[in-house]
């Protein structure tokens, strides 16, 4: 066996070598191949340039890996490529159709790439920059080049001053107020994309106090390098109007709100807003709450993007139309405003087959259970319930949780079935009269009930949730708070189970899996840096505060002498804690068919007060499509821990959590197929020590020692609607065994070890 699989890695790496190697042969005999571009700065410097490579006019040939250039191969597989049988014709036409020419070197493409790269470097001030290149070609395998482009950056210049002139004396006045926020700072260096950002805010500062004809075009820079060395003053003029007028502010004169019946001529008012009748009755109240502009006021651009995010947000409306038609001609000071409405359907039926669905999404998903393997959604929406913008929603969910491994536990090892209800009101109930939340945008009140089925091999679940939700978004972030929620949970374990455990294990399960009541709050955030870099960005989605019980407890230890543990209400036990927990994901985009996603999850949940253990909904655990892609859900930890004579699966989880990931994604077939190259690492920790569970508690000294470690492959498809992912992880580290034999790749040769130690995750969505 060991010459077999050492036949394969050899048949492996051939192909690899011929691919790097024989890539020329549809190089004209006098032209060659460019592989490589480098940019070489003669000096250093502590300015971001990372993006200069964006500059290049001329690219190689896309790799794989760093090193195998597999779309070139393809093409001149397809192009030259040796008989294949009866299919040849069309398998290198598809060959042909994936694959990219070579890329054959231009000169004049070289040229024009370093005067792009100078100018580059001009607008992030280095005026005096210099950009030359150079064609090398290797001695042995000529026909091929490498562009060199060397770079002398010399000093960058700074702001020296910045002055701001306008013929209005209300843009003047605006100038001045809002100059401490200006994007150009005296003795910053000279950076022209900071020019760029300062006339679109001084853009929006305008349109946002009443200059609704502005645009960037009345805003000239000038800037002058000649008064100092290395220094540049700067001023800002704001122009005269199209009509060499000074601008005039607009003030919106009536704002007339058109629901589906354009040009109806039935009509009543509301807080100064002329509403036109149709069939669709909405309260108007609700409409009045969410636009944000009203006659006699000055026209604001960010007024009407608000209104224009708050209208769709209540999920009524299919589309939202605003503009503004000026009273007298375009020279007029009054503005109407015209509200479109077109609402969607009063009622939905939607159904979602799926497979291992993700749960990074875009946001926040509160009470939202989480699917493994083979699933099927059914939701029906009735909108509009009671004519305030009210939403009903029904949904129920069917789940088979699989993940294909070579073990002795059967494809399909859980059902769940799922039947929940959510009453949505568009606004927040009880609080939205406060003056502190009016900047709160897509503000949602939802009530949440649900009941949860669940069979595993060894045991049921009942689960009762009921969640009262204030969902909204604030300065980029999206919020989940939960003021109250309260989840009846009864568990019972199969007694073939239990009669196969040792007593200290039966003592454990019955802790773990028993009837429970979870009551207490949560705060939920999400947001993205993508908005200021969109090729180096972090999503963060964070739970930093749910607790549970501390009502109760505070009940017991004030009105009764009661201080045991496992006090219960209503004849159930209540379970008592802290757990928080956050999620990192750093995009690094490389360039359009390659690049890099980092994962970082760190998560802990304290029991405390009246209960030990940290309930089994809210406990942690590693393994699966989504995780750690080698391992079935479930079945690694805590910590160090194996028991391999009661074969436990249904307590490997823990009250810690940590779990990093790193993704190499790449393009394959342009916008269809996507590869990926993955590593996986982590695992789970109790706080406290078990004599049932030993080495399952997190230790400073050693839970580095305790990390599980897979790698694998994975393709994606490109179905435009969503994401089909096959995933193939192949364990390296497995902390279940003694710790000088973790390291499982070592026994790579052995007989059946690839089938013995990997796991084919079948999934909708990226995994992070």
């Amino acid at each position: 066996m060991i010459g077999a699989n050492l036949k394969y890695c050899s048949l492996i790496l051939i192909v690899c070598l011929g691919t790097a190697c024989n890539i020329t042969r549809l190089v004209p005999e006098d032209e060659k191949l460019l592989v490589k571009n480098k940019i070489e700065h003669s000096d250093k410097s502590n300015v971001d340039l990372s993006d200069e490579s964006d500059y290049l006019r001329q690219r190689p040939n896309r790799k794989l890996f760093g090193f195998i250039r597999f779309h070139l191969w393809a093409y001149q597989s397809g192009a030259k490529g040796v008989s294949i049988g009866q299919d040849t014709g069309r398998i290198r036409k598809f060959l042909i159709n994936i694959g990219e020419p070579p890329v054959v070197l231009d000169t004049s493409k070289a040229r024009l790439s370093a005067e792009k790269l100078s100018d580059y470097y001009y607008s992030k001030g280095y005026l005096n920059n210099s950009v030359t290149y150079e064609v090398k070609t290797r001695p042995i395998l000529k026909k091929r080049a490498k562009v060199t482009y060397h770079v002398e950056l010399n000093d960058f210049h700074r702001i020296a001053n910045v002055e701001y002139l306008a013929t209005s004396k209300k843009m003047d006045e605006l100038l001045m107020d809002y100059v401490s926020k200006s994007k150009l700072v005296p003795g910053q260096r000279l950076d022209f994309d900071n020019i760029t950002a300062e006339r679109n805010r001084l853009t929006q500062l305008m349109k946002d106090n009443g200059f609704y004809y502005f645009n960037n075009s009345y805003i000239d820079f000038k800037v002058d390098t000649t008064q100092t060395s290395g220094y540049a003053f700067i001023r800002v003029y704001i122009r005269n109007d199209r009509n060499l007028e000074v601008h005039k502010q607009q003030t919106i004169n009536k704002v007339s709100v058109y629901v589906d019946q354009y040009g109806s001529t039935d009509t009543f008012q509301h807080d100064s807003l002329i509403i036109y009748e149709s069939n669709y009755l909405i309260n108007p109240e609700v409409l009045s709450r969410n636009i944000h502009f009203r006659p006699n006021e000055v026209y604001s651009s960010s007024a009407v993007q608000r209104t224009y995010a708050d209208l769709l947000g209540i999920g009524l409306f299919r589309f939202v139309t605003i503009r503004f038609v000026p009273v007298g001609g375009d020279t007029s000071t009054l503005l109407n405003a015209e509200i479109v409405l077109q609402t969607n359907s009063r009622h939905d039926f939607i159904w979602e087959p799926q497979a291992i669905t993700t749960e990074q999404g875009g946001g926040i998903a509160v009470a939202r259970e989480r699917n493994f393997g083979l699933g099927n959604n059914i939701t029906l929406k009735n909108r509009n319930v009671f004519g305030n913008g009210e939403s009903f929603n029904l949904n129920t969910g069917t789940a088979l949780e699989t993940q294909f491994k070579k073990d002795q536990n059967r494809f399909f090892t859980n059902f769940r079935q799922s039947v929940s209800m959510e009453f949505i009101i568009p606004n927040l109930v009880f609080i939205d009269e406060d003056k502190r939340f009016k900047d709160f945008t897509q503000k949602n009140t939802k009530f949440n009930a649900s009941y949860l089925f669940d069979r595993n091999v060894n045991f049921t679940r009942h689960v009762f949730p009921f969640n009262y939700v204030y969902s909204f978004q604030y300065n980029r972030k999206s919020y989940s708070i939960t003021p109250y929620r309260i989840s009846y949970n009864r568990a019972a374990v199969e007694q073939s189970f239990i009669d196969g455990l040792s007593p200290e294990a039966k003592s454990y399960i019955n802790q773990l899996l028993t009837d429970n009541l979870i009551t207490g709050s949560i705060l939920s955030m999400y947001w993205s840096t993508r908005y200021k870099n969109n090729r180096r960005y972090w999503n963060i989605r964070t739970n930093p505060f749910e607790t549970s019980g501390n009502l109760f407890s505070l009940y017991y230890n004030v009105f009764t002498n009661q201080r045991q543990i496992n006090r219960q209400i209503l004849g159930v036990k209540y379970s008592q804690y802290y757990r928080a927990d956050i999620d990192l994901t750093y995009h690094y985009i490389i360039d359009q068919n390659n690049a890099l996603v980092y994962r970082y999850y760190a998560g802990f949940g304290l029991p405390y007060g009246n209960t030990r253990f940290l309930p089994f909904e809210r406990r942690f655990f590693v393994g699966g499509g989504n995780s750690i892609r080698a391992w079935r859900p479930r079945t690694i930890g805590p910590g160090g821990f194996t028991d391999d004579q009661n074969q436990i699966s249904i307590d490997k989880t823990g009250e810690i959590m940590l779990q990093a990931n790193v993704e190499y994604r790449f393009d394959i077939v342009d916008e269809r197929l996507y590869g990926a190259w993955f590593v996986d690492g982590g695992n789970i920790w109790n706080f406290r020590e078990d004599p049932n569970l030993p080495d399952a508690e997190f230790k400073l000294d050693r839970f580095y020692q305790e990390i599980a470690i897979n790698s694998g492959i994975g393709l994606r498809f490109d179905f435009t609607y969503l994401i089909f992912r096959v995933d193939w992880g192949v364990a390296m580290r497995d902390p279940t065994y003694p710790l000088g034999e973790r390291w499982v790749i070592l026994d790579f040769p052995s007989n059946q070890w690839i089938t013995s130690n990997s796991a084919l995750n079948i999934a909708v969505g990226y995994p992070f």
